[in-house]
């Protein structure tokens, strides 16, 4: 291809090529060549023919030229793309290249493109880039904006209960632009998850604290004055997710800090800016304060802020002064310091900007209570006629509600919903006038009343639709309550229904054939007129019109005088439910995965709604066996007796009680500490704040367990306590000689710390470690298992192979100690390195392995001595059986003491439990 010198030259050579797979390209004519295809796609074109060449660059070792692929990738690869695979492998190749740039370019590229599969592969390969010590900061804020866009795109797929945990102490990370992007991530999180993410709000307690109290920030981050003003708003956004701190020092600190913002809010702002900022924190600290439901004085003087920001000049401050007003009435149950500022926010009403009058319609609706209905439900009414066509609909439904809700008289709540469905009927659905149907239904003091009202608005000059359907409605049921009134007789009330049929919809026209046909029972003298106006919708267009005017002509002539009665029998009142209105109503804000969301007017529901939320902060009980998932001493595994089919059953039916997630943190522990029965060192807990690790030496009857404690969170862990404890006499556990446990660690720090044991009996229960912490406040309790059982002071012995059985056979005579088990071992068949293993395996719990005494070659014989401090030494015979073909393994365990015999077993059971 001839060297590219513009466009025309590049079009030209594109068509003189034969097909799309042409000679390799350097790469600066790679470069070139792929940015122009990017032009040819956005004008519309098919490029497909150089997505490969897009792929190259990508692999390119040269961070121009994997720019522009990655820019190539992001733009024209689709997710069914059969180059994306190729795109993933080097994606996760740039996350972990030691250059910080190309990293940031595959983070950036993950973010743009973000599909399914990406989000399911490298979902963990971001997590380990935030969470690493190595990487930068930049990166690490990266990281933490690429999983919040997968978070969002595909919760399922990102697996997020898996490391929301480990992410949630970079909220008090030392630098502030990873503070803000963690942020940002925990508050999707604690969305979808609030149990694993429910340390966050301690974190961001502090956090503030420090930020505002103790100045911890630099020059970079104060914006005018305003010490980083965006992750404040952040912080005391995040909060509003969770309950009021349950400890004192927080909430205090918390307290404090929203004062101290509402008090700095006083200081008049130099410009714009500076005042942009400080009313961005303060309307958020105020919102946070509503939600925790602070103190009265607080909330008193949040009012009168709020009062003079409805009056400032500036649009946008009238408008978030409104918001959060509202806010602050759908909450508290004293409105009377929002009150004062009823004039001022009516006026609002009339506010050049649609979105202010918007909000002051919300407020009137939150802030209306028995006392001022009347006036604001009057004012609402005249607004109506000059009101926006897209505010009607939302101000009838505040209106109805309100006047349902508030109505001390019959009277007032049928002269409202009448003129409100005469004004604004068209911009409303049939909610309404079902409502009010609903409503006079259901008392029979609003009944008379409603008929002479509806009698008045059917002989008016004008009769909206929904005001003729709830009159024919309204008559065709309780018009025999006023027939005996002045010009309300029967005719009068049929002619009437006559003068507005005509104009009127067919859905309105049917409603009115249901009243006249009702009035062939409830008004035996002008039933004929009444047959006359159905005998001629029986010849209706409309296909329902006609039904209707047929079956109601024929059941109105049918010779009986039991029929009518019942047919047309009144309608009794409606089951008490939840209003259609408020439905409507909470169904226009439902539209939101913001779960800040609170309800407009009423304060009951926002209760009940900060209760439910409440309730999903409070933790889980922790699963059986401790936070490690170590079985407890009934566990054949940790004890040395065998557990009764009654305990089994019971801890079955407790796993299955349990999270999956808190499943596989068990099944974790569990595989931890089977490998410490017969290995010295390992890892024997690790958790998203804290590793626990052990080492141990023995030399039987005594021995030395070392315990490592590592803090994998981002802040550092307080008043730490490590603890060991024996439950039996026959084992003793102390702190070794000139061992301080640490009280704190820092982030990432190590400490250590050992015991000294000594075994001076056979024992049944191995002992435990109590952990305690506290990290960001919130104090935490961690109880282990150690890995210390009779079993571990066991030295091995070598005896002649000729010898093995005689022995075997003398102990079996004996009948001193035996145990036998049959374990399940499916992995013989399939893995190669199943016969070492089990070797290992016994070589490694202090047994002798006899070579050549089994005649069975594939079988294990095996003998130790275990010594006490003052129950003295007992041999132990030790016979595996696996039975490739079968799947299965028979240990038998022949020994001095029982007890050696079935700590042993129990060990044994554990390890291939756990293989």
């Amino acid at each position: 291809m001839a060297p590219m010198k513009g466009l025309t030259v590049f079009i030209a050579d594109v068509r003189k090529c034969k097909s799309q797979w042409q000679p390799s390209l350097n790469g600066y004519n790679r470069k070139k060549y792929v940015c122009k295809l990017i032009y040819m796609s956005l004008l519309g074109y098919d490029v497909h023919f150089g997505h490969k060449e897009a792929v190259e660059l990508v692999n390119s070792p040269k961070y121009s030229e994997k720019q522009i692929g990655y820019l190539a990738v992001s733009l024209l690869l689709t997710e069914s793309s059969g180059f994306m695979r190729s795109v993933v492998t080097a994606l996760r190749r740039d996350l972990y290249d030691t250059n910080e740039c190309n990293a940031c370019l595959a983070l950036s590229a993950v973010t743009n493109v973000a599909t399914r599969e990406i989000a399911e592969t490298l979902t963990e390969d971001i997590v380990l880039q935030l969470l690493s010590s190595s990487a930068s900061m930049f990166v690490k804020k990266k990281a933490a904006l690429c999983l919040l866009r997968l978070l969002r795109r595909f919760p399922e797929a990102v697996k997020a209960r898996q490391w929301a945990a480990r992410v949630v102490p970079y909220i008090g990370h030392r630098d502030i632009g990873v503070t803000l992007a963690v942020t940002s991530l925990v508050t999707a999180l604690v969305q979808q998850h609030p149990d694993e993410t429910r340390k966050a709000a301690a974190l961001a307690v502090r956090r503030l604290n420090s930020l505002l109290a103790d100045n911890e920030h630099t020059v970079d981050y104060v914006y005018y004055r305003v010490p980083a003003p965006w992750l404040q708003v952040k912080l005391l956004r995040l909060l509003q997710y969770f309950p009021a701190p349950e400890s004192a020092e927080l909430r205090g600190m918390l307290t404090s800090t929203l004062r101290r913002i509402i008090d700095q809010s006083q200081d008049a702002a130099s410009d714009l800016q500076q005042m942009n900022a400080q009313y961005a924190v303060l309307f958020e600290a105020i919102s946070l304060g509503i939600h925790l439901d602070a103190d009265q004085a607080l909330l008193q003087q949040s009012a009168a802020l709020l009062g003079r920001f409805i009056t400032s000049r500036e649009t946008n401050v009238r408008y978030l002064g409104l918001e959060t007003m509202a806010h602050l009435a759908a909450y508290i149950d004293d409105v009377s310091a929002i009150k004062r500022y009823q004039g001022v926010i009516i006026q609002s009403l009339r506010d050049r900007d649609t979105s202010v009058r918007r909000r002051a319609l919300d407020l009137l609706y939150s802030m209306c209570d028995v006392d001022s209905a009347r006036a604001i439900v009057g004012e609402l009414l005249r607004h109506m006629a000059v009101a926006d066509v897209a505010l009607r609909e939302e101000m009838a439904l505040k209106v109805a509600i309100l006047t349902e809700k508030f109505a001390t008289e019959y009277a007032w709540y049928v002269d409202v919903m009448m003129r409100l469905v005469s004004l604004a009927g068209d911009h409303m659905g049939d909610e309404v006038w079902h409502r009010i149907v609903q409503v006079v239904l259901g008392n029979e003091e609003l009944q008379l009343y409603a008929c002479k009202i509806a009698l008045q608005t059917l002989r008016a000059p004008v009769c909206h639709e929904s005001a003729f359907k709830v009159s024919a409605y309204v008559l065709g049921e309780f018009g025999h309550l006023i027939a005996n009134a002045p010009d309300c007789a029967p005719i009068d009330q049929l002619k009437a229904l006559q003068a507005k049929m005509g104009p009127t919809s067919p859905a309105a026209r049917a409603v009115a054939l249901t009243a006249i046909a009702k009035f062939t029972n409830l008004f035996p003298e002008i039933k004929t007129l009444c047959l006359r106006v159905l005998d001629r919708f029986r010849a209706a267009l409309d296909v329902e019109l006609q039904q209707r005017a047929c079956e109601y002509y024929a059941l109105a002539t049918v010779e009986s005088e039991d029929l009518l009665p019942i047919v047309f029998e009144e309608m009794p009142p409606f089951p008490e439910r939840q209003s259609a209105l408020m439905s409507r109503l909470l169904s226009k804000g439902a539209d939101t995965e913001d779960q800040r969301t609170w309800v407009l007017g009423t304060r009951d529901p926002n209760r009940e709604r900060s209760g439910a939320q409440q309730q999903q902060q409070l933790p889980q009980s922790p699963p059986p066996g401790g936070e490690a998932g170590v079985p407890r001493a009934a566990d054949p595994a940790a004890g040395a007796g065998k557990a009764s089919s009654e305990a089994k059953g019971e801890a079955a039916g407790a796993a299955g009680a349990v999270m999956p997630e808190e499943q596989a943190q068990a099944a974790r522990g569990r595989k931890h500490y089977a490998r410490l029965l017969w290995e010295n060192d390992g890892i024997l807990h690790d958790g998203d704040e804290i590793q626990v690790g052990v080492v141990a030496q023995y030399k039987p009857p005594a021995g030395r367990v070392g315990v490592f404690l590592g803090n994998k969170a981002a802040v550092a862990i307080c008043d730490v306590t490590i603890e060991a404890r024996s439950g039996e006499g026959s084992l003793e556990i102390r702190l070794a000689e000139n061992q301080a446990p640490p009280t704190s660690l820092v982030p990432l720090a190590q400490a250590r710390i050992f015991f000294d044991v000594t075994c001076k009996d056979v024992f049944a229960t191995a002992p435990t470690l109590h952990i305690t912490y506290s990290l960001a406040g919130e104090p935490t309790e961690l109880e282990l298992q150690l890995p210390v059982t009779a079993a571990h002071f066991m030295d091995p012995v070598t005896i002649a192979v000729g010898d093995f059985f005689a022995r075997w056979k003398q102990l079996g005579d004996a009948g001193i100690g035996e145990a036998q088990e049959v374990f399940r071992t499916p992995f013989l068949a399939t893995d190669g390195g199943a016969g070492p293993w089990l070797r290992s395996v016994v070589g490694g719990m202090g047994f002798a392995l006899i070579h050549g005494a089994d005649p069975v070659p594939d079988n294990i014989v095996a003998v130790g001595i275990a010594s006490t401090a003052t129950g003295g030494r007992f041999g132990c015979l030790m016979r595996v059986e696996p039975k490739q073909s079968h799947g299965l393994t028979r240990v038998t365990v022949r020994a001095t003491n029982s007890g050696l015999a079935a700590a042993v077993a129990a060990n044994l059971s554990m390890i291939f439990a756990s293989r």
